[in-house]
């Protein structure tokens, strides 16, 4: 399905032309049909020669609806540029011809309309002027065709060239998901929500699930319309309407962008490439108030410019636009800029970055990396697109360099073939959900968690190692991510696991003078305590002994933590073991007072012991009475 957007000047026969090529009057409002003026969009369909059914977006041509002309010109195919014979070109002209050149919309033709109302001396010259004006634009060397709507003339030969332009393939971008801008929102009787829009990206289809970006409501599709016919798919150029269930009218606007849930993020910040209107009279400075405007949306926000201080007529540069509120748009799509006051378009462009850093201006790596983005081979940019945040993984990537993970992966194989990039996760295949990172990037990470864990031993030289989360959290990883990146430095030989804990290989815990002193104290007081030793707090305090110091005695088995407050030298607990097995093996049972009886010691000591035991499945409860698990009766 192709699409054909107008263009031209107010009261210029756009509308009219319309309806004498279609049979369709595009002016669907009540109040265009009483002014005889386009206010918003109107829409038609055309069948071609050729038997190519085309659809046309007829947009206003009145300076103060430009923003609605704005909405319609994002998914054309081709342009049909309306000027009138008995007035040429006019401001409304130059401003959609610029928009048109802005947009790098290269394919149209140009209606002379009104071929009836002047002599051909006056034609001749209107027609002169009009291929001075578009010659330095996109649509330079566009073929010119005298009409006259009333009586017919020259709109076979509109067709033909429409038929002409139209037979020639566009190429679209494709992101693997379904785009729509959408650019009206109604409700139908029995029907209930309907969006229309041209699809300039995927495929939608019957029963599909969707999301409506930036307000995150899903919904279903329940029915597809093309030029008022039920469809059950609709592909990329497809201008349709969309019956939607699962979401009130009132959630949704023009502007948003239906598509599949979960790929698509709005941004309020992006990186552009920035064109000034050529044959303007303003120059674009830096810190413009600007109005940003992208498929049917429009937004206001305030331009950064990086490289220079202003950009004048015809000039280009980089920029960074801060919007007021998020905007839904991918690398690739095209922008126009439009000042508030004077109401006038500025510039345009290309979005290169929708998820950008902030960047400080004049800074010659940052536009090192915006030149790659421009101009870089696809080697180089998708490997400037994984540096920007890695490890990450293929369909991620791919969403940042706005192409299905497949595309993503052909660019990816050669690179690593070369060892220019490593998958992370299980197996060398690239699959959607590989985790991906560039060779310096590994290296990078591999050094980071070197020094993190450096650093942690040095700050905590008693302690085993960082625990794996801390580590995760330190390294800003999802959890997903950090499982195949710790399998991954685990494989090296500089990094060790211990439990929950990793550590530098080379790290060992060695005690000091003053703290093995203090240790061989404690184990004296242990061992002299028997069975009721000091509470864990009472032994800090008597010997100055850290938590971190407890825990190692522990880890080495010097010492058996048996309650959260006790604690016994390993002899002393294991004599007391032996003790309580060798009772029950004699009784056949032990209670808490006879285990105290038998050590001397209180209840608290003797049921803590016994707790243990359970826990250890040394022995098993039963009433007030333990005995001993059956596989340690049989040893």
């Amino acid at each position: 399905m192709r699409v054909i957007g107008t263009a031209g000047h107010v009261d210029h026969g756009k509308s009219t032309l319309i309806q004498a090529l279609t049979g369709i009057d595009p002016d669907r409002l009540r109040e265009e049909k009483e002014r005889g003026m386009t206010i918003d969009l109107g829409f038609a369909w055309l069948r071609l020669p050729s038997g190519l059914e085309a659809s046309i977006v007829d947009v206003p041509g009145h300076e103060r609806f430009i923003k609605n002309m704005l909405a319609g010109v994002g998914g054309i195919d081709t342009a049909l540029l309306v000027v009138a014979a008995d007035e040429g070109v006019m401001p409304q002209t130059r401003e959609h011809l610029a928009i048109l050149d802005l947009l790098g919309i290269d394919s149209g033709v140009i209606a002379i309309t009104k071929r009836d109302l002047v002599d051909q001396d006056w034609l001749d010259l209107v027609m002169a002027e009009v291929e001075e004006v578009i010659a330095p634009t996109s649509l330079g060397g566009a073929r010119l065709i005298p009409v006259a709507a009333p009586t017919g003339e020259g709109l076979d030969d509109l067709r033909d060239e429409l038929d002409r332009l139209l037979t020639s393939e566009r190429q679209r971008r494709q992101t693997g998901s379904p785009r729509l801008p959408i650019d009206r929102v109604f409700t139908m009787s029995g029907f209930g929500t309907v969006v229309t829009g041209t699809l300039v990206d995927g495929e939608l289809h019957l029963g599909q699930d969707v999301e409506i970006v930036p307000t995150g409501r899903k919904a279903r599709i329940r029915g597809l319309q093309s030029h008022r016919k039920q469809v059950e798919r609709a592909p990329a150029g497809t201008r349709a309407a969309v019956n939607l269930s699962g979401v009130p009218v009132e959630e949704i606007e023009r502007g948003n962008v239906l598509t599949s849930p979960g790929w698509l993020r709005a941004t309020h910040v992006v990186d552009v490439r920035v064109r000034v209107v050529a044959d303007g009279e303003w120059a674009l400075k830096h810190n413009a108030q600007v109005s940003f405007h992208t498929g049917a949306l429009d937004a206001l926000g305030r331009l950064a410019l990086l490289d220079s201080d202003e950009l004048k007529p015809g000039e280009s540069g980089w920029a960074q636009i801060r919007l007021d509120r998020p905007v839904p748009v991918v690398k690739g799509d095209l922008f126009i800029l439009r000042l508030p006051a004077p109401n006038l378009t500025i510039g345009g462009g290309m979005v290169f970055d929708e998820h950008p850093k902030r960047h400080r201006r004049f800074q010659e790596r940052v536009l090192d990396q915006l030149a790659v983005l421009e101009k870089g081979t696809p080697a180089e940019r998708v490997l400037q697109a994984l540096q920007t945040r890695e490890p990450t993984e293929l369909t991620e990537l791919a969403g940042r360099l706005s192409n299905t993970w497949q595309e993503a992966r052909e660019m990816l194989e050669p690179l690593l073939a070369s060892g220019s990039i490593r998958v992370i996760t299980a197996g060398s295949a690239l699959s959607p959900n590989s985790l991906v990172v560039s060779a310096p990037g590994w290296e990078r990470l591999l050094a980071r968690v070197e020094d993190e864990l450096q650093a942690y031993h040095l700050a905590h030289a008693l302690r085993r190692g960082m625990p794996k989360e801390e580590l995760r959290t330190r390294l800003s990883l999802e959890p997903r991510a950090f499982a195949p990146v710790e399998r991954a430095i685990l494989a090296t030989s500089s990094i060790s696991e211990d439990g929950p804990f990793l550590r530098l290989s080379t790290h060992q815990i060695t005690l000091t003078t003053n703290q093995e002193q203090r240790v061989e104290a404690l184990n004296a007081a242990l061992t002299g305590a028997g069975a009721s030793p000091p509470s864990r707090g009472d032994l800090r305090t008597q010997f100055d002994l850290s938590d971190e110091l407890l825990q190692v005695l522990i880890d080495r088995g010097q010492i058996v933590e048996v309650g959260d407050d006790l604690v016994y030298t390993r002899q002393t607990y294991e004599q007391m073991v032996e003790r309580i097995k060798q009772l029950i093996v004699e009784q056949g049972k032990i209670t808490v007072a006879q285990a105290r009886d038998a050590f001397g010691t209180s209840r608290k000591y003797a049921l803590a012991l016994l707790e243990n035991l359970d826990e250890k499945r040394v022995t098993r409860r039963v009433g007030d009475e333990r005995v001993l698990v059956e596989s340690r009766l049989t040893r």
